[in-house]
């Protein structure tokens, strides 16, 4: 086997690769006999007609392709062991074959992304002061009781004209330069009237409008929004009024607080003892945001003075993952068509605040990771059984069998590297100080 490097940029590695015809003849040759096993052709049992005749009953396009991926998937590693610098691909290899016959030479290009060169920065011994969390006073108290006071509101049909905050059932048809919107007719939609719901402009133009009344709306697409194609169009909506619905909130007294009660650990047995204990609530909240608050600060001091290169592959990873967790698997609950997905998905690349997004998380894993070994910062086994002992409890199994069932579904690793981040954080929050002005 020869291996020629042929360039380096950045993460990327240029390989060509020759595997010596030998090789390529032996494989095309077993790989034949395996096929030929299984072709029935008249008069022979399997395996036992002349090679001749198998060929007529085989498809040797499909025969060479099988050879070529067998071959590519042995030499590959092999190929890496022999560069002078050790390297980890994180990404399968991209391939283009230039030269292939089953009786003469393989020759193909790989273009590999490997694990970036990463030059830490100053990642302990350091001393950081972080702004306060806003304190609990009675305006926020007041807050929370309303929110409170909403999951406890009725919902009734009013005869008036629309209002904020209003609930209204409308039927839309939405157009854009005369032609209909793709998803953009929906019959007895539920629209809460808020600013900038849907789209900016939009439930405001429908404050005043009555049952039964149809009202035209012009909007103009943001520039960020999920449909790339109508992007600072102007829209034109035929809206129709079906019903309008308002939230008609509980009196705040002893018996609303018996209601709500149940969301306590300490159940609250009055007015006053409501405040006292949501004042405690969101007094432990504050101390959580506080703590990650100083725990994103320490973080962004360490990413920021180290360097690396972030893999192309990598960012398109994490993009993905990211427009999963926060806009794919909305969407695909509610059923849109596959337009709608893809153009999502085009608007989420699109973003320079999401790649952004992408690059500090890919940037904190990769340092962490790094941290890791120079620390010698390690999981114990006993760490990894005591964190999957929980999953073992909810599923009633071993902490072995759950072991198997999220190795099996791929979420083990994840899982482990996730407890190993946490275990990193640790360890710098504890050689480092991190103080609040």
């Amino acid at each position: 086997m020869k291996v020629t490097l042929e360039k380096k940029e950045k993460n990327k590695l240029f390989l060509e690769i020759e595997v010596e015809a030998k090789t390529v003849a032996e494989t095309y040759e077993r790989k034949f006999r395996e096929t030929a096993r299984n072709v029935t052709i008249p008069g022979f049992r399997k395996g036992k007609a002349p090679k001749d005749m198998v060929k007529k009953y085989i498809y040797e396009d499909m025969l060479q392709r099988d050879v070529v991926e067998e071959l590519i998937s042995t030499s590959f590693p092999e190929a890496l062991t022999k560069l002078e610098e050790s390297v980890e691909p994180i990404e399968s290899p991209q391939v283009e074959i230039n030269k292939f016959a089953p009786t003469s030479e393989l020759v193909y290009k790989a273009t590999i992304e490997v694990r970036p060169d990463i030059a830490l920065g100053q990642y302990k011994d350091l001393n950081i002061e972080v702004e306060p969390v806003a304190a609990v006073d009675d305006e926020a108290i007041e807050k929370e009781i309303l929110e409170l006071r909403k999951s406890q509101a009725q919902v009734v049909n009013v005869e008036r004209p629309v209002q904020q905050n209003d609930i209204v059932l409308v039927d839309i048809y939405g157009e854009v330069e005369g032609e209909q919107i793709p998803d953009g007719t929906t019959d007895n939609l539920q629209m809460e009237i808020k600013p900038g719901n849907f789209v900016e402009g939009f439930t405001e133009q429908l404050v005043g409008a009555n049952i039964n009344e149809k009202k035209v709306v012009e909007i103009t697409f943001p520039d960020n929004y999920a449909v790339t194609d109508l992007r600072q169009k102007q829209g034109k909506f035929d809206v129709l009024i079906k019903e309008i619905q308002e939230l008609q909130l509980p009196e705040l007294n002893d018996e609303f607080v018996q209601k709500v009660s149940a969301q306590f650990k300490e159940a609250p047995t009055d007015v006053a003892d409501l405040k006292a204990k949501l004042k405690d609530v969101l007094t432990t909240r504050n101390e959580n945001l506080q703590k990650s608050k100083n725990q994103e600060a320490l973080v962004d001091s360490i990413v920021n003075s180290s360097t690396l290169d972030v893999p192309e592959s990598m960012e398109k990873k994490e993009m993905y993952s990211l427009w999963q967790m926060r806009e794919g698997q909305l969407l695909a609950s509610r059923d849109v068509s596959k337009e709608v997905l893809e153009a999502s998905w085009e608007n989420w690349q699109s973003r320079e605040d999401i790649l952004s997004e992408a690059r500090k998380r890919i940037k904190t894993t990769l340092i962490f990771s790094e941290i890791s070994k120079k620390e010698n910062i390690i999981l114990t086994r006993e760490e990894i059984d005591s964190h999957l002992s929980i999953y073992a409890r909810v599923y009633g199994v071993s902490v072995d069998k759950i072991k198997e069932m999220l190795d099996d579904n791929g979420r083990l690793l994840p899982i482990i590297d996730e407890l190993l981040s946490m275990k990193v954080l640790k360890w710098l929050e504890d050689n480092s100080k991190v103080s609040v002005k």
